[in-house]
């Protein structure tokens, strides 16, 4: 079974109604593409690097930068797969933005190497990657969140993160 990363859109509205029904969550992640316009973002099995390359640690870290498995308000006790969903408002977003924006894609390069991401014993591992071909598929990742992000963040929009 695969552990893949996961971001959608909500508005703070939406968050908070779900904090009041969190079982309403269900409709939300179980939402296809056609039934749901909000924008979502899939990371695949890149998020726990992103999140080891964003903070120096495999499953800690602090706001902002630990936003992939950390923080954020927990949508009740609903497990979407591995825990509940985790919401972000707005105002958090646009903070998320600013710390990725500012991390730009020379430095995201040089904390992915297969040697440090293989030591952290990151999910799905690395064995046999070459640092070139590592660092191609996450920073695209990356670029891909934090476009996303920015985006979020100028339509003033909050987030669900969740891993299922």
């Amino acid at each position: 079974m695969s552990m893949i990363g996961h971001l959608r859109m909500i508005s703070d509205d939406g968050i908070d109604a779900l904090l009041a029904d969190p079982e309403a969550i269900y409709g939300i992640i179980d939402a296809t593409d056609d039934q749901e316009d909000t924008p979502s973002l899939d990371l695949g099995k890149a998020w726990h690097a992103i999140h080891y390359i964003l903070t120096g640690s495999a499953w800690s870290g602090t706001f902002p930068e630990g936003f992939l498995l950390t923080g954020g308000t927990p949508i009740g006790e609903e497990d979407v797969g591995y825990g509940p969903a985790r919401a972000f408002y707005a105002s958090e977003v646009v903070i998320l933005a600013s710390t990725l924006v500012n991390l730009d894609d020379a430095t995201f390069c040089d904390r992915c190497s297969v040697e440090r991401l293989q030591a952290a014993d990151l999910y799905p591992g690395f064995a046999g990657a070459s640092d070139a071909d590592v660092c191609s598929d996450l920073l695209a990742a990356f670029q891909q969140l934090r476009n996303f992000l920015q985006q979020a963040a100028a339509t003033q929009q909050g987030l669900l993160v969740y891993l299922d």
